[in-house]
């Protein structure tokens, strides 16, 4: 080892040893955090497919929403283990709730705030899994799994993701409200904030009815 240099004096020089075999230790240092980049890069991307083939096969990823509880199946994945899936169950008591939010906002006109006060003014009747916010009325408006759909991907590191970026599934499981009814709340909802993509979205909102057209509300501001 070569002695560390005293201050003052000029810095030592690497032995002829040290000289040979540091190019070589640089050179696999660089080689091994490129196939770990690249191993990282091939199991994010593995793992994201076998996400999108349950969401496509309609069981549901990430937390409960308000409305449905958890039937949890075993099934069979590609290599034949068997796993725990999830597909959603409505839970009446609290799907009664969603239908109300969404009869008050399309009907009765309220918005979340006005919402929130109605719910919190009768918690027996009105049961939350927390404490009532805006937050969770305008999750509930905003959220398609209450037409029925299965969804995934509504959000890319940590933010909003566009929703023609989503994987959707149809007909998943059963809709607490349909499709007309989703799209109506979309299209009374601020600038911004509703769930309306520029461009078609896998799944497909009806546009008319047996009685005609659908009635769509102007969009307020």
């Amino acid at each position: 080892m070569t002695p560390a240099s005293s201050p003052g004096e000029p810095a030592a020089t690497h032995g002829r040893w040290w000289r040979w075999t540091h190019p070589f230790a640089t050179r696999h240092a660089a080689r091994q955090a490129h196939l770990l980049a690249a191993h990282h890069t091939w199991t994010t991307q593995r793992a994201r497919q076998a996400q999108i083939a349950l969401v496509r096969a309609g069981y549901h990823l990430g937390p409960i929403p308000f409305g449905y509880r958890a039937h949890r199946v075993t099934v069979p994945d590609p290599t034949g283990t068997p796993r725990r899936r999830v597909r959603l169950v409505i839970d009446p008591p609290a799907a009664t709730v969603v239908t109300l939010i969404y009869r008050w906002y399309l009907e009765d006109r309220l918005d979340p705030t006005a919402i929130v006060t109605r719910l919190a003014a009768d918690p027996l009747w009105y049961p939350a899994p927390r404490p009532w916010t805006t937050t969770i009325i305008r999750r509930i408006l905003t959220n398609p799994v209450y037409t029925g759909a299965t969804v995934w991907g509504r959000t890319i590191a940590g933010r909003p993701a566009p929703p023609e970026l989503w994987i959707v599934c149809p007909h998943a499981h059963e809709a607490i409200i349909d499709g007309r009814t989703f799209l109506r709340a979309q299209l009374l909802a601020p600038p911004g904030t509703g769930v309306l993509p520029p461009t078609l979205t896998p799944w497909e909102f009806p546009t008319t009815t047996s009685s005609g057209p659908v009635d769509t509300p102007r969009r307020e501001a």
